[in-house]
């Protein structure tokens, strides 16, 4: 990992920079996508144990 490809230091050390942050968001994204499936998914299952308690009233 040198310098070499980019046209001064300063692109170089700021490039890097971004390449860590994006990293950093990105797994911060993955994270909260889990998370949410997560969520999803539990309260999913609490609807369908909720669902057969619920009486239906018969219209007159």
């Amino acid at each position: 990992m040198g310098a070499e490809g980019f046209s001064s230091y300063e692109s170089s050390v700021f490039i890097k920079l971004i390449e860590r942050v994006g990293k950093w968001v990105a797994y911060a994204l993955i994270v909260f996508g889990l998370l949410s499936l997560w969520v999803y998914s539990r309260e999913k299952k609490d609807k369908e144990k909720q669902q057969p308690e619920v009486k239906t009233e018969q219209l007159r």
